[in-house]
């Protein structure tokens, strides 16, 4: 069977024996909202264990909205900002009285440019913005503890705000389980110590151990990130959250409004029906991509859906796994050079320990999957050596990755997960 999948922005052509192919895998196809202020409307009327936005708020009273950040432009902040705020205004709230919280995480501020990205070129002049800095002690304000022992320091403004409305994405989250809800507070709007404290649990607790087996994509329950994630934001008390889940080509496809947990859970149920897919059986050799531009300009975006695509490998060790990601952008921010440079999963592992960073993390699972497959390779434009440093196989084709698989696993069925960041596998990891 012949087969077309987007690399970068072209393509590249690879074929897979008929008796060898064991399938095509990907998420259930949901149509995008047809009218997303439609959408929006419906949902704030009618929020998920809360009552409506505008019987929460009254005249007089301030509202802190956490808004995703510059790295999370797929997010679309900029369509449905404008709604939130108009909601607000509805509810007696005038601009000057409402805050704008870009809630960046470790990430670096956006400039203005990148602020005009994230709030529109038309946002209202009287409503402040504030770029969270989480190394900025004067920022910051002490809440406590959560039952886990992560200290939490919070956005100040947030804090001084008379309520706070978290804003996001419900997507599958490389160790949280998923994005959005609580995690606009943490690591959104914590402190540097907050965001390691709690990063840091998606190790194992054992030295050596590797990651936490509950740390995965789309897992809650038992998560010990996103528990540890859900009492911080407690501990900040947020009244409200919009949610919005979107497919990877940019399409909105549900609302979801209401209270902290229960419409983040909402959210979370939709995302994984969505995702969730029932697999024939465990492939001899998985191939994996995220769709193409704009989700493979870096090694950190290609990599994001390396748990998905293991999940679906064999699991005796003698598999091979092939993801495919151009990376134009080379392994992403300055910092991935570092943890490349420290050598194998050992190395960084010790290094998590001391200083966890979500690049290191990426990079760490990437280097622990020789562990877990007999080969592991990358179809990308990035310099064979700098690959090759974690013990992944470079490769420039899929067509030459899958012939030294097929020479590694003879006979071995193949499965093609075309979209694995919105394709997790049954029987999950």
């Amino acid at each position: 069977m012949k087969f077309t999948w987007g690399f970068g922005r072209g393509e590249q052509g690879f074929e897979v024996p008929d008796p060898l192919h064991l399938g095509t895998v990907e998420g259930v196809a949901v149509e995008p909202l047809p009218d997303l202020e439609e959408a929006f409307e419906e949902a704030m009327a009618d929020p998920i264990g809360s009552p409506p936005l505008a019987e929460l708020v009254q005249p007089g009273d301030s509202v802190a909205i956490a808004c995703p950040d510059y790295h999370r432009l797929w997010v679309q902040s900029r369509r449905w900002l404008p709604l939130v705020v108009r909601a607000l205004n509805r509810a007696g709230i005038p601009d000057r009285d409402i805050t704008v919280i870009i809630a960046n995480g470790t990430h670096g501020a956006p400039d203005y440019p990148g602020i005009k990205a994230i709030v529109g070129d038309d946002f209202p002049h009287d409503i402040r913005i504030i770029n969270h800095d989480c190394r900025d002690p004067s920022m910051l304000r002490y809440l406590g503890k959560t039952p886990h022992g992560t200290p939490v320091w919070v956005n100040r403004y947030a804090m001084e705000a008379d309520h706070i409305i978290l804003t996001g994405a419900v997507v599958p989250h490389t160790f949280a389980g998923y994005g959005g809800g609580r995690k606009a507070v943490l690591p959104g709007m914590s402190g540097l110590a907050t965001i390691l404290a709690n990063h840091r649990r998606a190790l194992s607790e054992t030295p050596g151990g590797g990651t936490n087996p509950m740390a995965r994509p789309g897992v809650l329950a038992g998560n010990p990130v996103h528990e540890d994630m859900l009492a911080a934001a407690r501990l900040l008390g947020p009244r409200f959250i919009i949610n919005f889940a979107l497919s990877e080509e940019g399409d909105f496809l549900g609302v979801f409004a209401g209270d902290l947990a229960r419409a983040h859970e909402r959210g979370c149920a939709f995302v994984s029906e969505a995702f969730r897919v029932e697999i024939p059986a465990r492939g001899d050799i998985v191939v994996a991509s995220r769709g193409g531009f704009p989700m493979d300009l870096t090694f950190y975006q290609a990599f994001q859906s390396n748990a998905n695509a293991r999940a679906a490998l064999r699991e005796d060790g003698e598999g091979v796994l092939i993801m495919v990601g151009e990376c134009t952008d080379g392994l992403g921010p300055y910092e991935f050079h570092r943890w490349f440079d420290l050598g194998g999963a050992d190395e960084i592992e010790a290094e998590l320990r001391s200083n966890f960073t979500v690049a290191g993390f990426v990079v760490f699972r990437a280097a622990l999957l020789y562990r877990q497959a007999k080969k592991v390779m990358l179809v990308s434009s990035l310099d064979p050596e700098v690959v090759s440093r974690i013990g992944i196989i470079p490769h420039a084709s899929i067509a030459g990755a899958l012939r030294e698989a097929m020479d590694t696993v003879p006979g071995g069925r193949v499965l093609l997960m075309p979209h694995a960041s919105q394709t997790i596998p049954d029987p999950a990891c």
